[in-house]
């Protein structure tokens, strides 16, 4: 028993990696090329910056590069998608009240667990 909850303290930062990446995955490659939401230039980085981070997350523990900056780097781009998301349907659209947001909340939570601890969580 020892075994198996060691085992899985070691390695449960991985269902984090893997459940944000193909949720980011998901909703990042049909929007590969595209404009979104009529926003321009910006309209067209949402696809990449959601598919590439969520990429370097789920590589970044295996490039031991400066600090873990993949990982960090793929937490960023998914943060600040995260936080354009938030503001877009609370302030711009008005859709949904910030209470509302709690699934894009735990989205930009996790990000930042990665932005800020990268590969040493």
């Amino acid at each position: 028993m020892n075994k198996y909850f060691e085992f899985c303290t070691k390695n449960v930062s991985w269902l984090l990696r893997i459940i944000l990446a193909l949720t980011f995955f998901n909703h990042g490659y049909p929007k590969l090329g595209k404009e979104v939401a009529g926003l321009g230039f910006i309209g067209y980085l949402v696809g990449p910056f959601e598919f590439f981070g969520a990429l370097f997350i789920l590589i970044g523990s295996f490039f031991k590069y400066r600090n873990s900056i993949i990982t960090r780097l793929g937490g960023f781009m998914i943060a600040v998608i995260m936080i354009g998301a938030i503001y877009m349907h609370a302030c711009v659209w008005e859709d949904k009240k910030l209470l509302q947001l709690e699934w894009q909340m735990l989205l930009i939570a996790v990000s930042l667990i990665f932005v800020f601890k990268g590969d040493k969580i």
